[in-house]
This record gives C-alpha cells, sequence and structure tokens, in this order.
C-alpha cells in the first residue's frame, strides 16, 4: 500500500468578494479628492514659480494617467485631441523656462493648467477602481518602455 501524501489544502480567502466588488465600484469621493487635491496644489505652486521637478510630476503623472483612460473608450472617448494639445502647452512651458530661465505662466497657459485640474476631477468620478488600477498599470509599462528605449518617436520632456 502506498503512503498517504501530506497534502494540505489552503483555505479560501474570505475577502475574496470584497476585492471583486471594490473593482467594480467608482472611487470613493475621498479618493478622489486626494488624487484631484494633488494636482491642484502642484498647478497652484506652479502658477505661484515654484514650480520644481517634484511638483510638476503631479502634472506629469496626471496626463500620463489621462493619456491611458483616452485609449479605454467606456471611460473617455475622443480624447486625443485634448490630450495632445495639454502635452503641448506643458512642452511649450517647460521649454520657455528651459530657455528663459522663468518660471512665469501666460495666462493661457494657466486657464489650460486649471481645466486640466477640472478635467482630472471630472474623468475620476467616473472611473472604477478597477479602470483606475489598469490605467497605472498600463502608464507603468508605458513608461517602463520608453525609459528603456523601446519606443520611437516620444520626447521625454525634464523639468529644469
Amino acid at each position: 500500500m502506498s503512503t498517504r501524501k501530506r497534502y494540505k489544502p489552503k483555505g479560501v480567502s474570505i475577502e475574496s468578494w470584497k476585492i471583486a466588488i471594490q473593482g467594480s465600484c467608482l472611487l470613493s469621493k475621498p479618493d478622489q479628492e486626494i488624487r484631484v487635491a494633488a494636482l491642484s496644489e502642484a498647478v497652484d505652486k506652479i502658477a505661484r514659480g515654484q514650480g520644481n521637478k517634484e511638483i510638476w510630476q503631479a502634472v506629469f503623472d496626471c496626463m500620463n494617467m489621462l493619456e491611458a483612460f483616452s485609449r479605454m473608450p467606456k471611460v473617455m472617448r475622443n480624447a486625443n485631441d485634448y490630450i495632445e494639445s495639454m502635452q503641448a502647452v506643458i512642452v511649450g512651458l517647460l521649454d520657455r523656462q528651459k530657455q528663459t530661465g522663468t518660471k512665469a505662466l501666460y495666462p493661457s497657459e494657466l486657464i489650460d493648467l486649471r481645466g486640466l485640474v477640472e478635467t482630472w476631477a471630472d474623468v475620476l468620478s467616473t472611473v472604477t477602481h478597477a479602470e483606475y488600477f489598469q490605467a497605472e498599470e498600463r502608464t507603468h509599462q508605458r513608461l517602463k518602455a520608453i525609459l528603456s528605449s523601446k519606443t520611437r518617436g516620444v520626447r521625454v520632456v525634464e523639468v529644469a
């Protein structure tokens, strides 16, 4: 007769249903407010001429997430023109800052950055946890590919 194996089944997580339900729920108001506040504070500091690399990172993160959301038809449709125009505003602004050394914004640039905050708030109000995490993962993978130079035709912008 053969000996019995020491197989001991692992228990099932009783919390798994909570994770599944949370994925299909919209981001909570506090989650939305935290994410919007980070961008809003960054834009306020940039408007006062206090924009440094860490502060601009909040704007870059938002733009990268919006770009990922624009590729998700359930979240954003026909947003490519807006994404490209905002990227052009940011690149133009940072190029001017690098060339002249001034951190002042034109009024139209400030309006565009404040509009970005409003757009970010609108998008977050319609996003589920699962969609947000998918966009984060896509953004992470895309940035990893860009930084490892696997993506051609992409310009990496740095803050002076």
